[in-house]
């Protein structure tokens, strides 16, 4: 494996004092995941100071640990000492983006960020070496992991960037000074600190202040405030801006879908010609956020259809709207995992995926409340009992006190169930269960309705 570090790399950046020269492979923050030849990065976090798992981490093959206390008992451990474990890998994160020549990309985004990096990451590599950050390591921590990571003669890195509050993004896309900016939609999430979509808008087109001159931006001209965000790259300087959406007047647009063998046959036009490529069947919102990449292929003067040719085998993230076939005691059923976030533009999108779902038997919908939502949580929450109702699902149960007050107005649903505990709701679904039935299970991480999952799949055969 390629060394990314070492004892004297960091002495003369950092001003690190080992105790015992080193060389390191990866980089790692989380002593449970570390492999052999990482440097653990000993972080002091609210909840856990990794100075407390230097030991584990060495046990488990780190080849050295990045410190600022004077620990006992570490005789054989390679420990480099700096005054501030974060400081160190923030600039980590710099040097190692100013060594690489690859092309950088960040995307940002209220919805899709994840799903489009994933995207991105395998439709580049079939031309190119590529890397991507890890699942959703997407702030103040995760991207300087993710930069400190970076291999060598990498010729794409897609990375994306995630925000709470205004100055997040902007300082994020200082260390990964992109040179292309892919923005997949402003929806309400994050109204609790941010307030208004103006206010997501602003925080988001952060990303443009580190962007190349010579650059790019890629937009969803479909979704809110694309006008300002366009307005405000061409006052930056950056006058490349490549749209798409469904829209005629967008560069990239996306003309229909259709089934064929299995799988989505998607047609759209690339600056007016027509282009088409496979994709599974996901729901809209893949299909939509795969236009970015039609984007990407443009700009850097790619072959597109070798770029969308990897696209046909993409695989859902964990907890993003996976199917799952299982088998409960002689009964086949569909599991929908899409538990990993929620907010009112993804929420919307699963509803009428599932809708859309064909199944023999009933559709169960568990929902969780949507989080930071601010003051307008319980009218948003609320907003989604007609489209609820209007898509004629059978059964419902509800976590959470937003999602317990929208069920009070449901009508057209016969069976529904408000209950907090988790096990409880797998157990009374797992009695409930029908051949040909299906599950869709959404709702903001931390409501946690994965131990659902857990408990479903535990109980369950795996098809």
């Amino acid at each position: 494996m390629s060394i990314l570090w070492s004892s004297s790399l960091l002495k003369e950046l950092v001003n690190a004092n080992s105790n015992h020269e080193w060389e390191a492979s990866g980089v790692e923050i989380d002593s449970r995941k570390i492999k052999k030849g990482d440097l653990f990065c000993a972080l002091n976090g609210v909840n856990h100071n990794g100075h407390d798992y230097v030991n584990s981490a060495f046990e488990k093959g780190a080849t050295a640990c990045l410190v600022t206390e004077n620990l006992q008992n570490t005789k054989n451990i390679a420990l480099a000492k700096v005054d501030n474990v974060l400081d160190a890998l923030e600039k980590m994160a710099k040097n190692a983006r100013m060594r690489s020549k690859a092309k950088f990309i960040a995307i940002t985004g209220s919805v899709g960020k994840t799903g489009t990096k994933d995207m991105m990451q395998l439709a580049l590599s079939k031309i190119a070496n590529t890397y991507s950050n890890e699942s959703s390591y997407n702030n103040f921590l995760g991207v300087p992991l993710s930069l400190a990571r970076v291999p060598p003669n990498i010729n794409f890195c897609v990375l994306e960037l995630g925000m709470n509050k205004k100055g997040e993004i902007r300082k994020l896309v200082k260390l990964v000074k992109p040179e292309v900016a892919v923005l997949t939609a402003i929806e309400k999430s994050h109204l609790k600190g941010l307030k208004s979509l103006k206010n997501i808008a602003e925080a988001k087109s952060e990303i443009l202040e580190s962007v190349d001159k010579n650059g790019c931006l890629i937009i969803n001209n479909d979704t809110n405030f694309s006008q300002y965000i366009k307005t405000k790259a061409k006052k930056i300087g950056i006058h490349n801006i490549i749209t798409y959406g469904c829209r005629s007047e967008n560069n990239i647009r996306l003309l229909n879908y259709s089934l064929s063998n299995k799988k989505y046959l998607v047609k759209a036009t690339c600056y007016g010609k027509k282009i088409s490529w496979f994709m599974p069947l996901l729901g809209e919102h893949w299909i939509y956020n795969s236009l970015s990449i039609v984007g990407l292929a443009s700009y850097f003067k790619i072959d597109i259809a070798k770029v969308l040719d990897g696209l046909s085998c993409f695989k859902v993230p964990e907890g993003r709207g996976n199917i799952i076939n299982l088998r409960y005691k002689n009964k086949y059923f569909l599991l929908i995992d899409d538990t990993y976030n929620s907010n009112p533009a993804s929420l919307n999108a699963s509803l009428k995926n599932f809708s859309n779902l064909k199944v023999k038997g009933k559709k169960y919908l568990v929902l969780g409340d949507m989080l930071e939502l601010g003051k307008e949580s319980i009218e948003i929450h609320i907003g989604f009992r007609e489209k609820i109702e209007k898509f004629e699902f059978n059964v419902l149960y509800t976590v959470g006190r937003n999602m317990f007050e929208m069920s009070k107005g449901l009508k057209n649903i016969k069976y529904k169930y408000h209950n907090n505990n988790l096990q409880q709701i797998a157990e009374e679904i797992l009695k409930s269960l029908k051949n040909g039935d299906a599950i869709l299970l959404k709702g903001s991480n931390s409501i946690n309705l994965k131990e659902i999952i857990s408990k479903i799949i535990k109980e369950c055969e795996i098809l």
